[in-house]
């Protein structure tokens, strides 16, 4: 599994009767990743929190960006 941030349209916590982009912390494997870059599955599971799982509609996300952890020195 590794760290990814993805950007999602969802429901605006402020507002719920209007959608806004939102950010999320998520895990996911390569299998993963490489099933959302080839296929039209029309949901798609990740791991967040405490192993929770998020499932989220193709249609809502925007980007998904593998997070790289360095010590910069």
């Amino acid at each position: 599994m590794e760290k990814y941030g993805l950007m999602y349209w969802g429901y605006d916590p402020d507002d719920k009767s209007a959608t806004r982009l939102l950010y999320k912390d998520v895990l996911a494997s390569q299998e993963m990743v490489n099933t959302i870059l080839t296929s039209d599955k029309p949901f798609y599971k990740f791991i967040i929190g405490d192993g929770e799982d998020f499932i989220l509609a193709k249609d809502c996300i925007h980007s998904l960006t593998r997070v790289i952890d360095w010590e910069v020195r």
